[in-house]
């Protein structure tokens, strides 16, 4: 009996070794992917521009469940080799620690080179060849091309480079026939020549954002899928108008969205009117939501001094920095409280939020994360201190959901098009899809513009096969984590 005993004993513990085992290697693949950044510590116009973007890259990274680190090209850093690096730099000969170049030209893990310093990639250390070769002259380029669509861009300058042995991914051209390329691939490094943060018009951005999507294994979908919001809806709103467009959109069978005020403020006409005093509204809202639509608060008032849906609610537009009044923490938690609570109080689902005309201090996201908030739906302003009238992006702005400080982050890429609204612009508009298939097509609309011209866009998109869904299907589509 006694060796029978032992005899269990010892199938037990080998048992459970190997359940040790498995449950190791089990973990062990299923562990998250880590990437490196490193980024140029200059400043322009007295922001930190490569802090800045390279946040960029972070938030696109965040549409896999890729654990990122941030570093100063010039600080010291301790930390495992990762799966990914990426460099990211703004200024010409600065210098590159030598570990970030051989890892660049050890072709054995992926890295990422991008915006400038080609010359320490490809002349420095030993000068290894890295399948592609450039020269010293610069010409300008108007036209970015990807994946066989050409796209317009205003004039940027590219090094010509000769790929030799690399693929190229995204290219340049001009008006004179010069063409040059602009994301190569050379076995695990990916090399993009030219800053695809500068410029208004963001196609190089959008090409490299579906280009690491791409790489990231972001599936790509059969149909461009479609999201569409309804904006600045607010108590003593034209409700025939408003209703008319949501009974097309249900009509049609559209998922969508309602970006709502909580506070409507005039001061010039003395009108402070809350949406729990509107009942008619609250009645138009409800039965949306019951078909599905999802409510996002827009703000508490929408406004600072002037008319609610003009004017900015944390932001001074004529001074380009945030309201003083509105830029401590406890602050914006009051407001957003606020209007939580008027929202709440009118008997409706809260869906997450949307920031009056894309401008707050990044503090703004810390209050919203304090206040429950999980889906921000927006572009984002990741720097208190903006010119208008520079060259720097003030938004970011996704093509595809992605995370922010563990709310998921809904893309909106498209903009809208107003009182200059045009079925060519926005079939063009809705064209991007067919190259940035890693993309959705998200854009607003606001009611007071009428069913018809809301027809008109929605018939654009049917014809470039556009699958309108909902944000929750659309997270399920990528997979999106925000642990």
């Amino acid at each position: 009996m006694q060796s029978a005993q032992y005899l269990s004993l010892d199938k037990l513990l080998g048992t459970l070794l190997l359940l040790i085992s498995i449950s190791f290697l089990f973990t062990s693949s299923k562990e998250r992917v880590s990437a490196l950044i490193f980024y140029d510590r200059s400043e322009i116009w007295y922001s930190d521009v490569g802090k800045m973007q390279s946040g960029w890259l972070e938030n696109v990274l965040h549409v896999k469940d890729i654990k990122v680190k941030r570093f100063p090209i010039d600080s010291p850093y301790v930390t495992k080799d990762p799966n990914i690096l990426f460099y990211e730099g703004t200024r010409g000969m600065q210098f590159i620690p030598e570990p970030i170049v051989w890892r660049a030209k050890a072709e054995k893990e992926a890295t990422w080179w991008i915006g400038s310093n080609e010359e320490a990639l490809l002349d420095g250390y030993g000068k290894s060849k890295v399948g592609f070769r450039y020269s010293n002259a610069q010409f300008s380029f108007n036209k970015v091309l990807y994946r066989g669509f050409t796209f317009d861009t205003q004039p940027f300058y590219v090094t010509p480079i000769n790929p030799e042995s690399s693929s190229v991914l995204i290219s340049a051209e001009n008006n004179k026939g010069d063409s040059s390329p602009i994301l190569l691939k050379s076995k695990n490094l990916f090399f993009m020549a030219s800053n695809p943060f500068l410029g208004i018009d963001r196609k190089r951005y959008m090409a490299l954002c579906d280009a690491i999507a791409r790489y990231l294994g972001v599936p790509e979908q059969p149909r461009p899928l479609g999201l569409i919001r309804l904006e600045d809806v607010h108590p003593m709103y034209d409700i025939p108008r408003l209703k008319a467009v949501i009974d097309l959109l249900e009509k049609r069978d559209i998922p969508f969205s309602i970006a709502v005020i909580p506070i409507f403020v005039d001061p010039s006409k003395g009108i402070n009117v809350k949406l729990t005093d509107d009942v008619e509204l609250i009645s138009v809202l409800k039965e949306a939501q019951m078909h599905g639509a999802q409510i996002f608060i827009h703000g508490l008032t929408h406004q600072f001094s002037g008319e609610s849906a003009v004017g900015y609610e944390f932001w001074d537009n004529k001074i380009q920095a945030p309201f003083p009044g509105r830029i401590t923490l406890e602050q914006l938690e009051g407001r957003i409280k606020e209007a939580k609570e008027i929202i709440s109080a009118a008997g409706l689902k809260i869906d997450g939020w949307e920031t009056p005309h894309y401008m707050a201090p990044p503090i703004l996201y810390k209050a919203l994360k304090a206040e429950g908030i999980k889906t921000i739906y927006e572009r984002m302003l990741l720097t208190d201190e903006v010119q208008f009238d520079n060259p720097l992006i003030v938004h970011q702005m996704l093509i595809y959901p992605s995370t922010y400080n563990g709310m998921y982050w809904i893309p909106e890429d498209f903009g809208y098009d107003g009182y200059n609204f045009t079925q060519k612009t926005v079939y063009n508009e809705l064209r991007k899809n067919k190259a940035f298939s890693r993309g959705v097509a998200s854009f607003f609309f606001h009611p007071y513009l009428g069913r018809g011209k809301l027809d008109a866009l929605l018939n654009s998109a049917e014809r470039d096969n556009v699958l309108f869904v909902s944000i929750k299907r659309l997270l399920k589509f990528y997979r999106i984590n925000t642990n």
